[in-house]
């Protein structure tokens, strides 16, 4: 029994490390970007980031549902939002630790705080990334209309040379799996069948349509935003750099190397509407870094509140 107490003690401070870690990463992003206040001082520039970090603080917040959905689909358990939503916003700030793949691997703790299977859980999040990569494609797609095939012209052999080896690790991983846990893979295709079920379909259908309405609100952000910072540009032009912008957040997202898409963000605009706005550009994809940063910490910081004021209630 001590051992069990002591092991527990180790995990928790383990877990404060990596978030002492995590956020220490953060100040570290802020410091590279080289902010001058003198380009963040104009009252349109203010307003953008205000719009930035408002919205996405509310986005990662909501976004908990969408993993959380799944999760319940999968697993077949009522796990409650309060149980979920503080493991999502405290492992949404572990993407600023090196490797870029902590954010996904954190949300596991939902399994061990709910003693649900980790594979439920992975999957959930498999899930979750999936249909966001996908409706944000779509999005960007209708977005920028006939320039999508000037894009594709410039990063389609990266993206094909990029989903070409995930799918063939992913066939081999599967090939390893079945040989290796045939039974017990069996078992979980079994009980995941049952996610299409008339109770659970709800739960399996929002998960998939969330990220939908999120990219509407998403672009309708960044229209605004740009509008903000790119005053000049017109209604056509402001919905092709939003439509860049986020087709650059997939290309920077499968691309190793980039974790969110940095410079290529730049990269895709400028190459969708030239030299035009090359420096309103650049400001505008820093503010909305910036007000992304700051918003990973707000969603976070609001995660710890409500967690505590849950426990405090109960």
């Amino acid at each position: 029994m001590k051992d069990k107490i002591n092991v527990k003690k180790l995990l928790k401070l383990a877990g404060h490390l990596v978030v002492i870690a995590a956020l220490a990463f953060v100040v570290k992003k802020i410091i590279d970007m080289d902010i001058k206040l003198s380009d963040l001082s104009s009252p349109r520039v203010i307003a953008a980031f205000a719009v930035g970090l408002v919205i996405q603080t509310v986005q990662i917040i909501i976004a908990c549902w969408s993993w959380l959905m799944f999760t319940r689909s999968l697993s077949g358990q009522k796990i409650p939002y309060s149980a979920a939503m503080p493991v999502f916003t405290r492992s949404n700030i572990y993407k600023y630790l090196p490797g870029n793949v902590f954010q996904y691997v954190g949300r596991n703790q939902l399994a061990a705080d709910m003693k649900i299977s980790h594979v439920d859980v992975a999957c959930a999040t498999i899930l979750d990334v999936l249909f966001c990569v996908f409706w944000t494609g779509i999005i960007s797609v209708v977005l920028l209309g006939g320039r999508i095939a000037e894009l594709m012209s410039k990063y389609g052999r990266n993206l094909l040379i990029v989903a070409a080896v995930g799918i063939a690790v992913l066939a081999a991983a599967a090939i390893v799996v079945r040989l290796k846990f045939r039974d017990r893979v069996s078992s979980y295709l079994s009980r995941y069948a049952k996610a299409f079920s008339k109770e659970r379909r709800p739960q399996l259908l929002f998960g998939i349509f969330y990220y939908f309405v999120h990219n509407l609100v998403s672009a309708a952000m960044y229209f605004a935003c740009l509008w903000f910072i790119v005053p000049q540009a017109g209604a056509g032009e402001l919905a092709a750099l939003t439509g860049a912008f986020m087709f650059a957040w997939i290309i920077g997202f499968v691309t190793p190397g980039a974790p969110g898409g940095i410079g290529i963000r730049e990269g895709v605009m400028l190459f969708v509407c030239g030299d035009s706005y090359a420096d309103r550009i650049v400001l505008f994809v820093l503010v909305m870094r910036i007000a992304s940063v700051f918003a990973d910490v707000a969603a976070f910081v609001i995660g710890k509140v409500y967690e505590k004021a849950h426990k405090t209630k109960q």
